[in-house]
């Protein structure tokens, strides 16, 4: 007798002769993945938060995704589901989801959720075709404003993601959908608006697949008004990759100006290579003249902060700015507010003598970013939040410097519980890096959660069997200089002993190169191409050729720690060159360091190490990834034998043989 949709259990989706084992080839039943099902949809039913570290090959995705769909048919309520990485939202809209459609006795509706600004807007590039075209003269810009006008009559989407080009950032920002410059209903094109198709497909999902950002957008537009959102109401949300939570949040509470932002402002207003922009278009000079002022003064403006971190070490990356830098760094006061109210004051005057709707949006969107900035440009000069760290970041592309001024919370928990935790009726986060000391303690009080359902779900993967760890011995303490000597010999040995097949991962890009530079010749004499990061492959290059050749080695940051996916044979050995500590010298980190000191905690053991560990259980996860891989684990950091810390490293890691 067939099921029916009311008797169909979580074991009859998953068990043995089950409806995902009858149509999934090579599927396996995992006690696991049972499990963590039961304990989603326990808390939803609950109304109740939960944490599931689920290790590789859990099978995490059908585990949330089929207590999702089941709540949302039962409800009538959207399931938000969140996830931080492309490559794992592309799994779950191109894969999974397609698969539980096909299987699934009831059908349901999953939509992907895009940010606005990934859409065109009809109206704007009619707007640019217009009155703005002058402002891109290159052979490449015609080419790919040429391209985007032929794109428009074929696209049913209308994403960004759907033009078989990459637009250039400075085009697609003018006719990108945007909130501030946006008719809505008195618009010409909305009836075949793409952003408002799109958000009426939001608001009919069952499922609504997002990412981290947008759903961080969403939360901060609610905060000031909770009627108002990008997505739809929803009191069910999965976190995906949830161990990147606080660093978004973090993200999305922070405040940044740059000169590159404000210059590209004012060429919008009034561009003075090619005479073109909103002064040129409603023929304003009084416009031109307050934009002229106002570029004269950005420059002073952020060359009196570029000559500040001259003066302190020819180039710094990051630095603070606290009350006591605070006056040497705006030596000459914030120059740039009053031509900005000029600005501010011109535009609404053109603004209120406008004769179409089209250009008072248009003036309106700029009104409002130059009041935005002036407001922006006073917070980062008075320093009025005192939960806030201040702080420049510099960087150089060629003969063009970015100044960039920041404005960070130093902890993101009680923004956090106020705005999600406290008025969603049940989060569930997942991650296979979450627990340390084999507890959430830490991932717990980071995001300001209290009291919630926990769930640690090991790995299925044999790891006894897959895995050994080596740790030679004796090496020397990493903060000595007989490190790096050492480093290279056993890197050389590991190397040749896999045949390369391997990463090879540093905590920082100097030794990175300094060990390369050692090793690379040698590995060419044997026959092993190596591939470095920042080299002239992008990531995503160096990983497909990382793939292709099995016998490569790979030497990587931060970035390849995680994120990166590669079965089989072609990585068969990670070498981690040390444990991944993070040396506190970014201005966030320095601040968040001093709070727990000032709170009277313990830095190191509150911080620091529960960081390190998730980070090398990070490391440690990119080698097996499926039930077949196989392959060594090489940590060159003796710290990890001789420090008391050092068992609590080992303990994170699954049950493995230790070879010295």
């Amino acid at each position: 007798m067939t099921q029916t949709p009311k008797t169909l259990t979580l074991r009859d989706i998953f068990s043995p002769g089950g409806i995902i084992s009858e149509h999934l080839r090579g599927y396996e039943f995992r006690e696991e993945q049972l499990h963590m099902a039961n304990a989603v949809a326990r808390s939803f039913a609950a109304s109740e938060h939960l944490i599931v570290e689920a290790g590789t090959g859990v099978g995490k995705s059908f585990a949330y995704l089929i207590p999702a769909v089941s709540l949302a048919l039962k409800t009538d309520q959207t399931v938000v589901i969140s996830t931080n990485t492309i490559s794992l939202q592309e799994q779950l809209v191109t894969k999974d989801i397609p698969f539980l459609h096909s299987v699934l006795p009831r059908d349901f509706k999953a939509v992907l959720a895009k940010g606005r600004r990934n859409y065109l807007s009809r109206r704007r590039l009619e707007s640019l075709l217009n009155y703005e075209q002058a402002l891109f003269d290159t052979m490449e810009e015609v080419e790919q404003v040429q391209k985007i006008i032929e794109w428009v009559e074929t696209t049913d989407d209308g994403s960004r993601a759907d033009l078989p080009i990459q637009p250039m950032s400075n085009i697609w920002d003018k006719v990108a959908s945007d909130r501030d410059n946006c008719l809505g209903r008195k618009c010409p094109t909305y009836d075949v608006c793409f952003y408002f198709k799109a958000r009426n497909e939001m608001h009919e999902a069952d499922l609504l697949i997002v990412n981290h950002h947008l759903l961080f957008s969403d939360l901060a537009i609610r905060q000031t008004d909770p009627s108002v959102g990008i997505l739809p109401d929803y009191d069910y949300l999965i976190i995906d990759e949830a161990h990147h939570l606080e660093a978004t949040a973090t993200h999305h509470a922070s405040l940044e100006i740059s000169n590159t932002r404000i210059r590209w402002f004012l060429d919008s207003l009034h561009n003075q290579k090619n005479e073109s922009g909103t002064a040129t278009r409603f023929n304003s000079t009084d416009l031109i003249d307050a934009v002229d002022e106002a570029r004269e003064q950005a420059n002073l403006f952020f060359e009196t902060i570029a000559s500040y971190l001259a003066d302190i070490d020819g180039y710094t990356t990051t630095k603070r700015i606290d009350e006591n830098s605070v006056a040497e760094v705006f030596a000459k006061g914030n120059v740039l507010d009053i031509p900005l109210s000029h600005i501010e004051k011109t535009l609404k005057q053109l603004h209120d003598n406008a004769t179409t709707d089209d250009d008072e949006q248009e003036l309106a969107s700029y009104y409002n970013q130059c009041k935005r900035m002036r407001e922006e440009l006073d917070l980062m000069i008075r320093q009025p939040e005192p939960d806030y760290i201040y702080w420049i970041e510099t960087s150089r592309w060629g003969r063009t410097s970015r100044i960039l001024l920041n404005a960070t919370p130093i902890n993101v928990s009680q923004m956090l519980r106020e705005n999600l935790f406290d008025v969603k009726e049940s989060v569930v986060m997942t991650s296979a890096t979450l627990a340390t000391n084999r507890n959430f303690d830490y991932f717990k009080k980071r995001i300001g959660l209290n009291e919630c359902r926990e769930l640690l779900v090991h790995s299925p993967f044999n790891f006894k069997e897959q895995v050994k760890i080596h740790i030679p011995s004796p090496m020397p303490d990493p903060n000595s200089s007989e490190f790096i000597p050492a480093a290279i010999r056993e890197i050389k040995h590991y190397l040749k002993l896999t045949h390369g097949k391997a990463f090879v991962l540093f905590t920082s890009y100097k030794m990175m190169d300094e060990v390369y530079e050692e090793v690379a010749p040698y590995l060419a004499e044997i026959g092993i191409d190596a591939f470095k990061q920042g080299g002239e492959l992008s990531r995503t290059d160096m990983l497909q050729a990382f793939r292709e050749d099995t016998n490569s080695v790979l030497f990587g940051t931060s970035s390849f720690w995680e994120g990166v996916d590669v079965r089989g044979e072609a990585l068969s050995n990670v070498v981690i060159t040390k444990l991944p500590f993070e040396v506190p010298t970014h201005p966030v980190m320095e601040a968040r360091v001093k709070q727990i000191k000032e709170q009277g905690g313990n830095d190191f053991l509150e911080f620091s190490l529960p960081e390190a560990i998730l980070r090398l259980k990070q490391g440690f996860g990119r080698l097996i990834r499926t039930q077949t891989d196989q392959g060594i684990v090489v940590i060159l950091d003796s710290r990890i034998r001789t420090r008391s810390y050092g068992k609590l490293f080992l303990d994170s890691l699954p049950r493995c043989d230790i070879v010295a």
